[in-house]
């Protein structure tokens, strides 16, 4: 039997977020804002993070720079619970970071460090640890130079072999990124981009079009986020559907994508049917989205069970 509910491997970044920024000072003169905080974000590293508030046990498997802002990193995440053995620190390369600046209309400008996600990868000899969890979720495709293409392949392959559940997730996609990614594809249970990622690399837009071009490529459950209008889910077997997001007012959509496929995680763990994980993948980001930054106002498995119940849902900008 696995010794943890998830390992959650690739790309892992400090984010410093601050709200609400309408303009940057001229000179050295200072603007005045509401909130300024510090998290752990990431395709892998947020993605861990919501998994452990909701009750998950989880392993991180990421590279960090030796610096406060990798400390800080570590710290954090063992704070929540995480398991943080395989987060390698190295010498000479600044820890991944990111300065948001959180617009009132929810727009967020980036300075961005990629730092030490360029030389992550996962050592031969660690392989079998880091595969050690009933889910293996690869996050940061794109953005890890080091670990994208063969080197991921050989971990989804091996996490198949020892029959694990896998979900991928990638960041900052376009038309290029697929040839990383589709030789990926039969080897990935729950492929979870945005539909905007999906579409450039598939090269299309509507949202039918796109699942069947992953499936075509090996994807067995295409799981296309949409941002305010939810998800588009077309699985291996059964009918396709849509759900519309929760409507709630929105703080900061840093980090939304990373929850839902946290909340994916926690009901690929507790067995729950795919619409019904797919709800509650929803609430998960809606309580993100309540708060800044990439863990929001998630607070436990039980008040997120109680948002599913009691959160409105939001009418559709358009018909899928």
């Amino acid at each position: 039997m696995a010794m943890f509910d998830v390992s959650s491997i690739g790309f892992c970044v400090l984010d410093i977020l601050g709200r609400h920024v309408t303009s940057i000072p001229l000179g050295g003169r200072v603007e005045f804002i509401d909130e300024i905080r510090m998290t752990v974000a990431g395709t892998a590293g947020a993605t861990a993070v919501d998994c452990a508030i909701l009750g998950l046990k989880t392993r991180v498997v990421t590279t960090v720079g030796v610096d406060d802002m990798g400390d800080f990193l570590v710290s954090k995440m063992q704070n929540f619970g995480i398991e943080c053995s395989l987060v390698r620190r190295v010498a000479g390369v600044p820890t991944s970071a990111t300065i948001l600046l959180v617009r009132p209309n929810g727009e967020r400008p980036a300075l961005h460090v990629p730092g030490a996600a360029a030389v992550f990868t996962v050592a031969e000899e660690d392989l079998d640890s880091v595969l050690n969890a009933r889910v293996v979720h690869v996050g940061g495709t794109g953005l890890l130079k080091a670990f994208d293409g063969d080197p991921t392949i050989r971990l989804l392959k091996r996490a198949k072999a020892l029959g694990r559940t896998t979900t991928f997730d990638l960041i900052k996609a376009g038309p290029e990124t697929i040839s990383v990614v589709e030789p990926l594809l039969p080897y990935v249970d729950y492929f979870i981009p945005s539909i905007e990622e999906a579409g450039e690399m598939a090269g299309v837009s509507d949202p039918l079009a796109i699942v069947k071009f992953f499936h075509k490529k090996g994807a067995r459950n295409c799981i296309l986020t949409l941002g305010e209008d939810g998800v588009y889910v077309s699985p291996e077997s059964g009918q396709i559907f849509h759900l519309p997001a929760f409507d709630v007012p929105v703080v900061d959509t840093t980090g939304c994508g990373d929850s839902f496929t946290a909340g994916m995680i926690a009901g690929i763990v507790r067995g729950w049917n795919l619409e019904y994980t797919s709800r509650f993948a929803n609430a998960v980001a809606a309580k993100v989205a309540m708060g800044l930054g990439s863990d929001g106002n998630l607070v436990s498995m039980a008040d997120t069970l109680q948002a599913l119940e009691i959160l409105p849902v939001k009418t559709p900008s358009r018909c899928y």
